[in-house]
């Protein structure tokens, strides 16, 4: 982790204050709290948000 509390960054969602950070930041990139972070997350294969789920676990009646 990166101590950046003295950069004092904002989170570019809620404006929360971020005082440490898992990579070290750049200049012109968003930063996110832990809490909005997994909202900007990039998926690897696909959003695992859509599609049909895989066939299972659908619809319960």
């Amino acid at each position: 982790m990166f101590d950046v509390s003295h950069l004092n960054l904002k989170c570019a969602d809620c404006s929360k204050d971020i005082k440490e950070l898992p990579f070290q930041p750049t200049s012109g990139r968003s930063v996110y709290c832990r809490e909005c972070a997994p909202k900007h997350k990039k998926t690897g294969s696909g959003d695992f948000r859509g599609g049909s789920g895989g066939g299972r676990g659908g619809r319960r009646f």
